[in-house]
């Protein structure tokens, strides 16, 4: 027989009679609150289920079918959801009582059009994950792994990916404005038609990232993020006059032709105002 109870434990919110909830059909269920730390969720039917406010510490939800779920406000610091399918679901103000590092693991998992806003998703693991769309602002994912993960037209806006490994992530339209990118792993990346607008870059390693109609725009500290040297190059990009004058002509040959600056531009930009003016093409 297996109970789950609420996180007081003054309230049972599940009985069936079986060894194990892995594979069990829980879709729909009302379990907010519920107390799964160390639970064996893995290959699951918890489509549309409510785990508002959840205890589900290191529990494991691999393969398991999360379309559509609310995990609002849950707590899923160490949980396993590798493989899961988490489109559409909630998973807003995650493991924010987490004290160290949250190392949820999602790798490989289907999280398009999720919902992880305000949530704290630091030292997690993303890596080949499906993230397109993904509405992530102002997450906390310091150290996290990306490594491959497909974040298409993914909002990513005020995050602190500060030491996060993006290596081979597709980042292709995605919203970055005001990201913290410091000592981020960009190495080939798909930056096309990423908006970089106020985000901070130093020590980011941009070694052989793509940038093609990539927006830099109040990007302070462009001139020492790494690799720039090494980027990949396609349709042209935009980098506004404010960035290129705080540069102080520390950016590389290559990435001057790629946003079409002629030597006439260049030689007169240190006199243009650059609250009245911006360049780029």
């Amino acid at each position: 027989m297996v109970l789950v109870q609420d996180i007081r434990g003054q309230h049972t919110l599940f009985e069936q009679d079986c060894d194990t909830l892995s594979a069990a059909d829980l879709s729909r269920a009302a379990l907010a609150y519920a107390s799964l730390a160390d639970a064996e969720l893995s290959g699951a039917n918890l489509r549309g289920v409510d785990l508002c406010n959840a205890d589900l510490r290191r529990a494991r939800f691999v393969g398991a079918t999360l379309t559509g779920a609310d995990l609002t406000l849950s707590d899923c610091s160490g949980a396993n959801f590798a493989g899961a399918s988490l489109d559409d679901a909630r998973l807003q103000a995650i493991n924010l009582s987490a004290k160290e590092a949250a190392g949820t693991q999602f790798g490989g998992a289907d999280c398009t059009r999720a919902t992880l806003k305000h949530s704290n998703l630091s030292g997690c693991d993303f890596r080949d994950a499906m993230m397109i769309r993904v509405d992530a602002t102002r997450c906390d994912f310091r150290g996290s792994d990306f490594g491959g993960a497909d974040l298409s037209s993914a909002d990513l806006s005020f995050c602190d990916l500060s030491g996060a490994s993006m290596a081979h992530a597709s980042l292709f339209g995605a919203n970055l404005t005001g990201c913290n990118l410091e000592g981020t792993d960009l190495q080939h990346a798909d930056l096309t038609l990423a908006n970089l607008n106020g985000s901070r870059v130093s020590g980011a390693n941009f070694a052989r990232a793509l940038l093609s109609k990539t927006e830099f725009s109040r990007v302070p500290d462009l001139a020492r993020a790494i690799g720039l040297n090494e980027l990949t190059y396609a349709d042209r990009s935009s980098i506004d006059l404010w960035t290129l004058q705080t540069a102080a002509g520390g950016l590389p040959e290559a990435l001057l032709v790629h946003i079409g600056m002629t030597p006439a531009f260049r030689a007169n930009l240190d006199g243009i105002d650059a609250r009245s003016y911006d360049a780029g093409c």
